[in-house]
Order: C-alpha cells, then structure tokens, then sequence
C-alpha cells in the first residue's frame, strides 16, 4: 500500500484522509483515500486501496482501484467508491462500461444520483492512473456518478457515447440527468 500512497500523495502533494470502509471482519480491508480541491476551490477527489487485493479471472494485465473526482465538498461521493470497491468484489470484473446501482442518493444533499459507470480515467494523468508496484500494476478506473433514468440510457447507447456529450459537466453533481 506504501508505493500506491506515496504515488497519490506526489500527484496531490499532500496527505489524504483515509477511512477504512469495509466492515472489520473483511478482509483484505478497503480504504479510501481523499483529496480536497485537487480540481479546484470546492472540489473532491478520492481513491480506494484494496480491491486490487482480490482476484477475478479478467484482470490479466492488472488490477483496478477506484477514483473518483466531483466539485464538491462532501465527502459521500469519496465512501461511494469505497462502498461500491468493497460490495462486488471478487464477483464483478470493474470494467469500464461497468454500472453500479446503489439504490441511494450518494450525497442526498446535493443530488438524486444513485448509481456510478465506470470508464476510462480523464482527470489524471498515465503516471498516475497505471501505478507499477512490486507484486502487479494497479490500473485506475474512473467513476462517473449517474441518475437512475440514466441506467438505461447507458445500455441503451454505450458507455463512450453516453461520457462524450460535451455539454455536460460530469463532476457537477447538480447537473440535470441526460434524457438523450
């Protein structure tokens, strides 16, 4: 976990808040490490350590960690990717394209957003979001939080169409859901 810390806290330049999210009895436990205006006054960034610690049979050229960036300043969307890197593990691939529904509003004061997608990371840089450590390669994954009407526009369309609308801020959590 060293390597991996030491990585973010080069690319933040600070230390994070850490919060140990899985239950106790889990093991190999699920940290989440948090960020503040990383991406600006008001903004939150965070990533979780320990699903990479499981296996599943398509992780050939690594495993992923999770991250995740809003503007925002609570801390709910950072322990939404630690819940959601603690529930399905060793049972779900964390594929971009992946979605997660969390049947709750992440941060039910900012937002009605209850489910995430994963994809490709576009807030980071390669050096940062392929992290080389001694025992395999941690591969990032970003979370794009979503509205539940919007589970099925992604199906619908794709993960890469449904990301490419360019009038649409996806780490403003007040953003109006995408009908089309």
């Amino acid at each position: 976990m060293r390597i991996y810390l030491d990585r973010l806290n080069e690319w933040a330049g600070e230390e994070p808040e850490t919060h140990l999210v899985s239950p106790g009895d889990v093991e190999p436990p699920v940290f989440t490490f948090t960020y503040r205006e990383q991406f600006g006054d008001n903004t939150i960034s965070g990533f979780t350590y320990g699903l990479s610690l499981v296996s599943h049979p398509d992780w050939k050229f690594g495993s992923p960690e999770l991250f995740i960036a809003m503007e925002s300043d609570k801390i709910d969307w950072v322990l939404a990717a630690g819940y959601v890197a603690t529930a399905w593990r060793g049972e779900k691939p964390y594929s971009a394209g992946d979605m997660f529904d969390l049947g709750a509003p992440i941060s039910p004061e900012e937002s009605e957003m209850s489910a995430v997608l994963l994809f490709l990371v576009t807030s980071l840089d390669r050096e940062v979001s392929h992290i080389e450590l001694p025992n395999g390669t941690i591969n990032l994954v970003q979370l794009y939080p979503l509205y539940e009407s919007e589970l099925a526009l992604v199906q619908e369309i794709g993960a890469t169409e449904f990301l490419s609308a360019e009038d649409v801020n996806f780490y403003d959590p007040r953003r109006p859901p995408r009908t089309e």
